[in-house]
């Protein structure tokens, strides 16, 4: 007898890694209850009509609800019968705007996410009954103290992102994660690692160690981050460990000794620094000043050769005088981003933010980020260019096959292709650079 089709889901995914983690979870899940399952990115949601689908939405920015909001359209659209489990920071915060929209059968939020994988297959083999299921309400991730059980045993990729924590105990102006991922709550390192080694053992090269803060990791537990970063690296099949998103104030010397001594844990990192000036900073109730900011990085760049920095900036904070932005500019010419991610100040309601004075006008948040994101591609293309100029070859590890070539990235993040030569995603392999081209290098297999 032929073998029977398994019914096809789509888990979509909107936002930050500790979403594209748990999309994983997801679709794990799902695949354990019946279903070929699959995770696509939001730029990556069109293609075949899927059976089912579980679209995993981001608040973070107007910007982002409205992309998902535009997602579940999109998935009504390419199988107006498939039933829609809508899960993630834009359900969390605006339940019923969620299930307002045409197709949506499930509305599930941030608590006890993988619920999402069995409302979906409920809602598959045995149809919505009848009535909508709102199982989010705004305000129910606050009370969750502990953090809801979840792994993944493989990964599609050659780089894995295993969730360390979540939630977020900040009060920044601007922001509305704490609503809707509620208070710091983190794994317990042997928990991590288990999954780490497992990982490894699938054949993933590098581990992404991610969360909502990072830097809170362990602050409800009593371990620390450094002591995870260890236990990380000395974990048998881990190549590269990687962090995701880190407040400059995470940066102590005590973290900078480990950093340094530590051989997988790779040199780069990624700073949620937000603004290069002191006054912003403080009007956006972020920890640090831009002066403590440029200390942390010039130690750490002293310490660690060839360590590479990306950041966030925002631009258009409510209050941000030319000299304010003018201090950002500064400031990014010293700190040398490898990358920026530069956007506009997005107001979001419930925020002190939306209601401050002074709010900036949108041609010139335009012509801010214009600027910045220039400035980002100068800095970018001088960075890669020294780069080269001083490395011979350099060790990359091979993730796709892009525009003909195999493309890949080194350990500090620069990217790096290569003429294909049957160089197979997820193998590490040493490169000779040949010339560098904007923020990419060019080189050969060896």
């Amino acid at each position: 007898m032929p073998e029977q089709k398994l019914p096809r889901a789509r888990v979509v995914t909107l936002g930050c890694k500790v979403n594209q983690y748990e999309s994983e979870a997801i679709a794990e899940r799902l695949c354990s209850l019946g279903f070929d399952a699959g995770v696509a990115a939001e730029t990556d949601s069109g293609g075949p009509a899927a059976d089912l689908y579980v679209i995993n939405t981001c608040a973070v920015t107007a910007e982002a609800a409205r992309k998902s909001r535009q997602i579940i359209r999109r998935a009504h659209r390419a199988n107006p019968s498939a039933p829609i489990v809508v899960c993630g920071c834009y359900s969390q915060s605006s339940p019923e705007a969620a299930a307002s929209i045409e197709g949506v059968s499930v509305v599930i939020g941030n608590r006890d996410k993988l619920r999402a994988a069995e409302a979906a297959a409920d809602a598959y083999f045995h149809g919505a009954g009848g009535a909508q299921r709102i199982l989010a309400q705004r305000g129910d991730i606050d009370s969750v103290d502990v953090i809801e059980p979840m792994s993944i045993s493989s990964a599609p990729r050659t780089r894995a992102y295993v969730k360390i924590c979540d939630g977020c105990d900040g009060k920044c102006a601007y922001c509305l994660i704490p609503s809707m991922r509620g208070h710091v709550r983190s794994r317990a390192i042997s928990d991590i690692m288990r999954e780490v080694a497992a990982l490894a053992a699938s054949g993933c090269r590098e581990i992404v160690l991610t969360g909502i803060e990072t830097a809170s990791f362990g602050r409800d537990t009593g371990e620390s981050l450094i002591s995870l970063l260890r236990a990380a690296s000395e974990t048998d099949g881990v190549e590269r460990i990687r962090l995701s998103s880190l407040e400059p104030t995470v940066i102590t010397d005590e973290f900078i000794r480990a950093a340094a001594s530590l051989p997988a844990l790779v040199p780069h990192y990624h700073l949620s620094l937000q603004s290069g000036c002191s006054r912003t900073l403080a009007s956006m109730r972020r920890k640090y000043t831009a002066e403590s900011a440029m200390a942390r990085i010039s130690a750490l760049r002293a310490a660690i050769p060839d360590v590479m920095f990306t950041t966030d900036i925002i631009v258009g904070f409510p209050g941000e005088t030319d000299e304010d932005f003018e201090e950002t500019l500064e400031f990014a010419r010293r700190a040398r981003f490898l990358h920026m991610h530069v956007f506009p100040f997005s107001p979001r309601r419930g925020t002190a933010a939306e209601s401050m004075p002074d709010q900036i006008a949108p041609e010139i948040k335009r012509a801010r980020s214009a600027r910045l994101i220039a400035l980002g591609d100068d800095i970018a293309r001088e960075l890669v260019e020294a780069y080269a100029a001083r490395t011979p070859a350099a060790d990359v590890l091979f993730e796709s096959d892009e525009r003909g070539m195999h493309a890949g990235r080194t350990a500090n993040f620069i990217e790096v292709y290569t003429p294909k030569s049957g160089v197979a995603p997820g193998e590490i392999r040493k490169v000779r650079i040949l010339r560098a081209a904007g923020p990419a290098l060019y080189g050969e297999v060896m």
